[in-house]
């Protein structure tokens, strides 16, 4: 079944657009058909069955509004409870009086409930979690969760108003494993109306089944359910039935499902997280008059006739158009971006032609701005090799080299040679535009290490480098400019010795590169003539406009400085250019 289905699809995308067209009118013409078929049979259906579904609907929202009358009674209850001089001389009594003020807080509280069957137990908590109570019901406290804070606290939120909780809130459980209905409320000092304890009356499913029998006319099975589907009361056979449905509707709408012939509707009841749940069978009604059958055969040759009349529209204004638009595109994909050239009504496929040649406009029009971007960016790239390469930095090295040879021992001369050549050596990177970030820090090490020689001890460097971001690819000689500003209007300017710290680490989709200079700092206004200077090396405007074009986003550094106490230019570059992801771990050595 599966090939065949395969093969019908493949021989329908192997068609013209022509012939598909007509295929789907067909095909969409038959499933109107018959779906007009359908629909018409069952109108006098559905127009039962939506009275059917108003009545249910109406008799859940009367089981709910009897619900909440019970517990319109039990507030007034409890508020003659928390309001009783027994129950408030409990709740302020201190260690030598609770004993006799506990029996007469439980003697008022029995006053008050000695009539009522289907409450199982009323527990009154003082501040300290101490508590007495009258159980109908063996009924077991978890203490660990009254002492949790969040418990009391989601009661105190409320001020006084009442919260329904299945079992407390895992506070309670009984013998009978049987589900406990808590209604919750804290108790207030009259004067300061501070917190002075908890009220809990705990009811059975009898609360619940009473208001179902006020209602129910003997042919529905009603339920009680929570908002999140646990099983609190009543009739038994819904609850497998209705824990087996994935509801398509948003939390706190009435709903109904019609599932295997049965039709079950939910209704919440307001101000209470309990939803009321039936389970009813639809009864079918069918009736198809002649005169019913004679309407039906005039609207279906209405409709074939207008489906006829639209194809012969789509295939006169849509479909042909489109294969002519196609046949003119075909020289695009043989690699000439060229306008196509027909006459086209002027409406949407009209359009669609105008729009295809903007859009080969714009297209060679980005092509040119691209090639002129990447000359940009060898230009610049050439330029700082041409900076670096400028014959003082090389001359000064050399004479301080030279004073070494005569005052120092050779090994120190020959170390200075090594960090000479090896600074070139990295420095040219064997002319690539783009090296490692460890060649990078090579490169800076290097240079700092001829600095030293000349300028001995008015300065020292530290690297925090992250180790897995090493191997990073970014533009050559990005760092190096900086470092020479933090080292010649940083540090040196300062006339002590200075501290440069170079520090790498990745942060989300970010690398960010650290040059940090003790040095003089600089005024907003001072930085911005050293950002556009071209007297000190390559220049750090020239540095961001590199980065800039590299990765093709403006927000790439910022600058933070102190005047007299330190400098730091940070350069936040994105952990991926041009489709490339880069894969970095965090570890710092």
């Amino acid at each position: 079944m599966r090939k065949r289905i395969d093969r019908m699809i493949d021989w329908f995308s192997e068609q013209k657009l022509n012939q598909k067209v007509r295929i789907l009118f067909i095909f969409i013409l038959f499933i109107y058909l018959l779906l007009s078929i359908l629909v018409y049979i069952f109108i006098i259906h559905r127009s039962t069955q939506n009275y059917i579904i108003n009545t249910n609907f109406n008799t859940l929202t009367s089981v709910g509004n009897s619900f909440k009358r019970e517990l319109e009674g039990i507030g007034t209850v409890s508020k003659w409870m928390i309001n009783n001089q027994e129950v408030r001389n409990f709740l302020r009594s201190d260690d030598a009086e609770t004993a006799i003020s506990a029996h007469q807080a439980l003697g008022a509280v029995q006053e008050f409930t000695i009539y009522e069957s289907a409450l199982s137990s009323i527990y009154i908590f003082n501040n300290d979690n101490d508590f007495i109570h009258m159980s109908n019901v063996v009924t077991h406290v978890n203490e660990s969760v009254i002492s949790d804070g969040n418990w009391r606290q989601e009661i105190e939120a409320l001020q006084g108003a009442y919260l329904l909780r299945i079992n407390g809130g895992g506070v309670f459980r009984t013998a009978t494993e049987r589900t406990l209905i808590s209604f919750i409320r804290q108790i207030n000092d009259v004067e300061t109306q501070e917190p002075i304890g908890i009220l809990v009356m705990n009811y059975s499913s009898e609360l619940l089944e009473r208001t179902i029998q006020d209602v129910s006319d003997g042919n529905q099975r009603i339920a009680y359910f929570t908002q999140s589907g646990y099983f609190i009361g009543g009739d038994e056979t819904v609850q497998a039935f209705y824990s087996g449905i994935n509801w398509d509707v948003e939390d706190g709408v009435d709903a109904f499902m019609t599932v295997a012939g049965r039709t079950i509707y939910r209704v919440y009841v307001q101000e209470t997280p309990f939803v009321v749940v039936a389970i009813e069978e639809m009864r079918f009604l069918e009736y198809i008059s002649t005169q019913s059958l004679v309407l039906f055969g005039v609207f279906a040759g209405i409709t074939i006739l207008s489906f006829l009349i639209l194809r012969f529209f789509m295939n006169y204004y849509i479909t042909k158009p489109l294969e002519r638009l196609s046949d003119s595109m075909t020289q695009v994909k043989q690699g000439w971006l060229k306008r196509v050239s027909m006459d086209l009504p002027n409406d949407e496929i009209g359009h669609l032609k105008d729009s295809y040649n903007d859009m080969l406009v714009e297209l060679n029009h980005l092509i040119e701005q691209l090639i002129e971007k990447e000359k940009a960016m060898q230009q610049a790239s050439f330029e700082a090799m041409q900076e670096q390469i400028k014959p003082h930095f090389l001359y000064n090295t050399l004479e301080t080299i030279g004073y070494l040879a005569l005052e120092k021992p050779r090994g120190e001369v020959y170390e200075a040679v090594e960090a000479l050549g090896a600074f070139y050596r990295k420095f040219l990177s064997s002319g690539n535009s783009e090296i490692t970030l460890a060649e990078e820090i090579e490169i800076i090490k290097h240079y700092l290490t001829l600095q030293k020689l000349r300028y001995e001890d008015t300065f020292s460097d530290i690297y925090e480098i992250q180790t897995d971001v090493k191997q990073i690819i970014v533009p050559r000689l990005i760092l190096q400019p900086l470092v020479e500003n933090a080292l010649y209007h940083g540090v040196r300017l300062k006339g002590e010795e200075g501290l440069i710290k170079i520090t790498v680490k990745q942060k989300e989709e970010r690398i960010f590169i650290s040059v940090y200079d003790t040095g003089v700092g600089f005024e907003p206004a001072e930085l911005e003539k050293i950002s556009s200077s071209k007297s000190c090396g390559f220049g750090l405007k020239k540095t961001i406009e590199r980065l800039q074009n590299y990765y093709g986003e403006e927000d790439i550094y910022e600058v933070n400085s102190k005047p007299g106490y330190f400098c730091e230019i940070i350069l936040k570059l994105p952990s991926h250019r041009r489709g490339e992801i880069l894969d970095v771990q965090s570890n710092v050595d």
